[in-house]
């Protein structure tokens, strides 16, 4: 890169560690990344390539009024300077984007994807009627709009049935996976109470192996066209068998890769994209279970072998320069460490995963999410973060009193996106 570098600020709550990728994948070649102020403690935040902060929405989500998030981006990129590069790292920043892309335009550079698309691939209602548009293979859904339309649903399902929210929110993490009407319809009551109503899904349940899931990463310029395209699969997820990544192996598939290619080229997308497919042997077809229109949590594990990712493709293209065709090896491994020990103990009692299984998997790892011998403080800090959240986990499941049986904790969640 010549000249001085254009600064980026990249949108993501405290805990999402794709945020730190970027600040250590730009940050490493002179790239000043900027984060967003926090009030609760931030993992990316803490990594020495954090060039400085920005005061806008409220703790890492554009929440509030939207007038004043835009102001508050605005007073920052003028203080970042011209050609600042937006990057979203939710569903709620890349709407938020998408919806006040004419404010923020003359101030910042980033993809212009129009926001009915945005909006339609981060709702997984949305996905749905856009991949039947397109004949992309999709799992079938159903949205019930109460309790009411929930208990009528449950009664003509085909079990099992994945239960998980409509649209994707920091802080809802809920997945659950329903065998019979009665559990259907538990699920039903614990997530809407968490997410709200009508934010629930009801999803086909795909079977197959942890291995069968793909994830899909690429970046599409302009024109729509896929200037960097990336394919992994799952080798362990938390929660386990249905969850984010915990860990995955960069293996190119180029059915998939030209599959995803043309549907999202079909709609007009542009910018970095995170996509989530589930391999169905019961028709031969990869069927796609979300579409994330922004960058993902397992990022990093799309690196090719001269360093690029789809962070250093979008900076790239956006300021002007080649993207360089992808080299890929097949085999590089990525995991995220406090998902991984979580995991661990999940895949020992569900799959009777042992030691020396799970030891023997890191075989062909490359990098992990937060541990750098170079920037340790946001490795220390998510340990930390996994141990505080594991005690306040095992307080709620003590009894308070001979008579009141305490409600279940649920696994202690980490932020992935």
């Amino acid at each position: 890169m010549t000249g001085s570098p254009a600064p980026v600020l990249v949108l993501v709550p405290p805990r999402w560690i794709g945020g730190l990728g970027v600040m250590r994948s730009l940050g490493r070649l002179g790239v000043p990344v900027h984060g967003l102020a926090h009030r609760s403690t931030s993992i990316p935040n803490a990594s020495r390539f954090c060039a400085g902060l920005v005061e806008a929405g409220e703790d890492g989500r554009p929440t509030g009024d939207p007038d004043r998030i835009v102001e508050q981006l605005l007073r920052g990129g003028e203080r970042l300077g011209p050609g600042t590069i937006l990057l979203a790292g939710t569903d709620e920043w890349a709407t938020f984007i998408a919806a006040n892309a004419g404010r923020l335009s003359p101030s910042f550079r980033f993809p212009h994807t129009p926001l009915p698309v945005v909006e339609a691939l981060a709702s997984k209602e949305g996905l749905a009627r856009l991949a039947a548009r397109q004949g992309m293979p999709t799992p079938r859904v159903a949205v019930p709009l109460d309790a009411a339309d929930a208990a009528r649903l449950a009664a003509s399902m085909t079990y099992p049935v994945l239960v998980k929210p409509v649209r994707s929110r920091p802080d809802v993490t809920y997945k659950g996976i329903a065998h019979d009407a009665a559990g259907l319809l538990q699920h039903y009551a614990a997530l809407a109470e968490c997410s709200g109503e009508p934010n629930v899904l009801f999803q086909e349940y795909v079977p197959g192996r942890d291995q069968d899931v793909w994830i899909f990463n690429g970046y599409f310029d302009s024109s729509s066209s896929c200037l960097a395209a990336f394919t992994g699969v799952k080798i362990r997820q938390h929660p386990a068998h249905m969850g984010h990544c915990a860990m995955g192996e960069l293996r190119q598939n180029p059915e998939l890769i030209a599959q995803t290619v043309r549907f999202l080229g079909a709609i007009g997308y542009q910018g970095i994209v995170d996509i989530g497919f589930r391999f169905d042997a019961r028709d031969g077809t990869y069927k796609v279970l979300d579409v994330n229109p922004r960058l993902g949590g397992a990022f990093r594990l799309f690196v090719d072998r001269h360093g690029l990712d789809v962070a250093r493709a979008l900076y790239l293209d956006l300021t002007g320069q080649a993207v360089p065709e992808v080299e890929v090896r097949d085999g590089r491994r990525w995991f995220r460490e406090d998902s991984e020990l979580i995991a661990f103990r999940h895949y020992r009692r569900s799959d009777g995963l042992r030691l020396a299984g799970w030891l023997g998997s890191y075989r062909g790892v490359q990098e992990s999410s937060t541990f750098s011998l170079g920037d340790p403080l946001p490795f220390l800090m998510s340990m930390r973060l996994l141990a505080s959240d594991t005690l306040r986990g095992r307080i709620a499941r003590r009894p308070r009193s001979p008579k009141v049986k305490a409600r279940p904790a649920e696994v202690p969640e980490v932020a992935v996106r």
